[in-house]
């Protein structure tokens, strides 16, 4: 046996020096991302440029004290309320009285609000808020060491949001029992940042399956894409693998399945899953789908509880109706989890990969908060240009708070995690969030959440590696 050498004073001396040049690099670095999140916010909310869309927008008011920027900021503020879809009239004129200094008549702020000049003024600062690559403005940002091979995990799913009738024209919803008018907000999400990549919003009628391909836009190399089976396309799992960006989605019941590249015939995948005693084991084989393009994925498969088939019936009958009912071969097919991906064994297992695709909760946990906190499914009134003012205000309010909630997970570190219910309360009780707002700065906010951090943040419990 060799007896390691012990370290000479200078090799100790050469380690701490650079240990410290690290330590600095980071801090200059993590001081880039503040200034760079700091500097997005303000060129989406700078006076400068909202006067910029007024003027495209022909946003042209009455009132000369009564700039762009306050319409902005007072609909921000008044959509930061917990209990109803905005602050009434009177808050906001006492809004615009405290921080502007500006005296307007509840009826004057009404006929702004009101008016379709002005949704076309918020709808554009939504478009500029949303176009912003803020996955590039944090890519100093510490990155987690679980999963470090992957660049970003981008998280795509949907929230469909009711609305009243009158804006039916506008945003069609599914008929039937449910709202004649509904938005479906289709968002990208950079779990490693806590950042929305992108926010679509279309008539809440249109399919999951419509929207698949824009991940395609988003996704670089080294990229992992966790979707449900909503999204499923063959064509597009296909890109994705030539463009070595990493997907997990569950499998689609109707998708040919071969043991073999060259294989005639597809196999029936519940009973050789039944063959391999997948009641008692979980499976991982490799296996191609499709019946062209014959793409190798791994199959994981594990059967369910049967409280979990129940659950899955039950939302079959919620989502087409009480008459309806699922055939014998659905009911077989819910009693198993099937789920596909291009990651190899020899990069995550199978517990690793089932772990990974738990991820996707997170944006669910996302919507959440955009409809308990933000309440951004809550509208009362019938002029559609008031509800699309209060939609895309408080589109724009989320993204806001998903790049604070970003910087804040940041400045507690990957110990720690923060709740984002818990977050945006404290934001809106606590965090001088008016303030901020009136302001365009963000810089003492920051500040006061590092004052208050440790009564939002828990320790992450650690378990053992996959």
């Amino acid at each position: 046996m060799v007896t390691p050498q012990p370290k000479s004073r200078q090799q100790i001396r050469q380690n701490i020096r650079a240990k410290k040049k690290s330590e600095i690099k980071f801090e200059k670095a993590e001081s880039l991302a503040f200034l760079r999140i700091k500097n997005l916010l303000k060129q989406v909310l700078s006076e400068e440029e909202l006067n910029k869309i007024a003027k495209k927008t022909k946003l042209l008011l009455k009132s000369r004290k009564l700039t762009p920027f306050a319409i902005i900021a007072i609909l921000l503020m008044g959509c930061m309320n917990g209990t109803e879809d905005v602050a009434p009239l009177e808050t906001m004129c006492c809004f615009l009285r405290k921080w502007f200094d500006i005296s307007i008549k509840p009826q004057s702020l009404q006929g702004q609000i009101n008016s379709k000049k002005c949704a076309d003024f918020i709808k554009e600062i939504t478009i500029r808020a949303m176009m912003h690559e803020a996955n590039k403005v944090v890519a100093r940002l510490k990155k987690p060491n679980k999963f470090r091979f992957y660049s970003r995990i981008l998280l795509q799913d949907s929230t469909v949001i009711s609305l009243p009738e009158t804006i039916s024209k506008i945003f069609r919803g599914c008929g039937g029992s449910a709202s004649k008018a509904a938005v479906k907000c289709d968002i990208i999400f950079d779990q490693s940042n806590h950042l929305i990549v992108r926010c679509k919003c279309i008539s809440g009628r249109i399919p999951d399956s419509c929207l698949s391909e824009d991940i395609l836009s988003f996704s670089q190399e080294n990229d992992l894409v966790i979707r449900d089976m909503g999204y499923f396309n063959l064509s597009h799992f296909t890109k994705m693998n030539r463009k070595n960006v990493k997907f997990i989605s569950k499998l689609k019941q109707s998708i040919n399945l071969y043991l073999n590249k060259n294989d005639e015939n597809p196999i029936n995948i519940i009973e050789h899953l039944k063959k391999l005693r997948v009641d008692k084991n979980k499976i991982d084989i490799n296996i191609y789908i499709g019946k062209e393009e014959r793409l190798p994925v791994r199959l994981i498969a594990l059967k369910v509880p049967t409280e979990v088939v129940t659950a899955r019936r039950d939302q079959y009958i919620k989502a087409h109706g009480r008459k309806a009912t699922p055939s014998e071969d659905s009911m077989v097919w819910y009693e198993y989890t099937l789920m596909v991906t291009n990651i190899t064994k020899e990069n995550l297992s199978l517990r690793s990969i089932l772990k990974l695709y738990k991820v996707r909760w997170q944006i669910e946990l996302f919507f959440k908060n955009m409809k308990s906190q933000l309440k951004v499914d809550n509208f009362t009134g019938e002029n559609k240009y008031r509800i699309l003012c209060l939609l895309y205000s408080k589109l724009v309010l989320t993204w806001i708070t998903a790049l604070l909630f970003a910087l804040a997970q940041n400045i507690s570190g990957k110990t720690y995690i923060i709740s984002p219910v818990k977050f945006t309360k404290w934001l809106r009780d606590v965090g001088d969030w008016q303030k901020s707002i009136a302001k365009g700065d963000f810089t003492e906010l920051i500040e006061s959440y590092k004052r208050d951090q440790d009564l939002l943040r828990k320790v992450v419990k650690r378990k053992k590696a996959a």
